[in-house]
C-alpha cells in the first residue's frame, strides 16, 4: 500500500475538506481527490461521503483512519530505528570479560556507554583470557576485555585500558601475612595456588617469569579456576597465590594481602575484530578510548 495514499487520506480525514487538505500536503486540491480514488479502487471500498457542503467517512473510512495512523506511526518508528542501527545508536553487543576488569577501568566504561547509547543493548560473558579470544575470533564476542594475547595474525585490534598490579595472597597465620612488602624470593619454599594455563596462559606465564627472575620456579600443588576458589584455597593454607590488587580490597576472610618486591604489572587491554565494520562496535570502542 503506497504511504503517500495513506497520509492524503488521512489529512482529508482529519480536515473533512479537500481544499484543505491540499493545502496542508502543498499539492493541488485535483491531486487529491485522484489518491483518494486510486486509494478506494485498491481497497475496493468507498471511504468519503461527498456532496457540495459535506465530506464525511464512511465506515470503512473511520477504520481505515485508526488502521493508517497505526500503520504510519510503525512505519516512521521503523525508519528510526533503522537508521539508529545504521548509525550504532541501536542493536547488540556481546562483550567478553575477565573478573578482574569489572574491578577496574570497565564499570566506568559501560556506565559512559549506556548513558550515550540507551538503546543498544549488551550481552556479557565471562571467561579466561585465551577462551574469550576464541570466542572473539569465532564470532561468539564482539568486543572483549582480557590479558594481552599473544596472536600474530592481526586478526584483532586493541587498546590498552590499565596497568594492574600483581599481589601475593597468603594463609592469615602466614610467617609474612603480617609484612609491609613480600619478596618473592621469600615464597620460593611455599607450595602455589595458580590458575590453570589452559584458561589465562597470560597472567600464568607472568608469575612464572617472575618467580624464575626471583630465582625459582613455584611449586604448583592446586590449580582452579574462580578466583573466590583460589582465594578459598589460600584461606585453607593450601598455598600461596598471586592475584591483581583489586581483589585485596575484599577482605577475604582467612587470607592476608601483601604487595610484592619486585612490583609485577600486567596490562588488561580492551580485544576487537579488526575487520569487523558494525558502527555499534566503532562507537564503542569510541568510548573506551575517552577512559584511556
Amino acid at each position: 500500500m503506497d504511504f503517500k495514499l495513506l497520509k492524503t487520506f488521512l489529512a482529508v480525514a482529519q480536515h473533512l475538506h479537500y481544499g484543505q487538505a491540499a493545502a496542508e500536503l502543498r499539492i493541488a486540491q485535483p491531486h487529491v481527490s485522484r489518491r483518494i480514488k486510486q486509494l478506494e479502487e485498491e481497497l475496493g471500498v468507498v471511504l468519503f461521503l461527498r456532496d457540495r457542503r459535506n465530506v464525511r467517512l464512511t465506515q470503512a473510512g473511520e477504520v481505515l483512519r485508526a488502521e493508517a495512523r497505526t500503520l504510519l506511526a510503525d512505519a516512521d518508528l521503523i525508519r528510526t530505528r533503522t537508521r539508529e542501527s545504521a548509525d550504532g545508536r541501536r542493536g547488540h553487543l556481546t562483550v567478553s570479560t575477565i573478573g578482574v576488569a569489572m574491578l577496574g577501568a570497565l564499570p566506568a566504561i559501560l556506565s559512559d556507554f549506556r548513558e550515550h547509547y540507551p538503546q543498544v543493548q549488551l550481552t556479557f560473558r565471562e571467561d579466561g583470557s585465551v577462551v574469550q579470544e576464541e570466542a572473539l575470533a569465532q564470532g561468539a564476542s564482539d568486543v572483549a576485555f582480557l590479558h594481552p594475547v599473544p596472536r600474530t595474525d592481526r586478526l584483532f585490534s586493541h587498546l590498552i585500558i590499565e596497568q594492574a598490579e600483581l599481589i601475593a595472597a597468603v594463609p592469615a597465620g602466614h610467617r609474612l601475612a603480617g609484612a609491609e612488602r613480600i619478596e618473592l624470593r621469600e615464597l620460593s619454599g611455599d607450595p602455589w595456588v595458580m590458575n590453570p594455563r589452559a584458561e589465562s596462559a597470560p597472567i600464568y606465564d607472568r608469575v612464572i617469569s617472575a618467580c624464575q627472575r626471583a630465582g625459582f620456579s613455584p611449586a604448583v600443588v592446586q590449580e582452579a579456576g574462580p578466583v573466590q576458589v583460589r582465594l578459598g584455597l589460600v584461606a585453607a593454607g593450601f598455598g600461596v597465590h598471586l592475584l591483581p590488587s583489586v581483589w585485596g580490597s575484599l577482605r577475604y576472610p582467612g587470607v592476608a594481602f601483601v604487595p610484592t618486591a619486585p612490583s609485577i604489572t600486567f596490562p588488561i587491554a580492551c580485544y576487537w575484530r579488526a575487520d569487523d565494520p558494525n558502527p555499534l562496535l566503532k562507537n564503542f570502542v569510541g568510548v573506551v578510548r575517552r577512559h584511556i
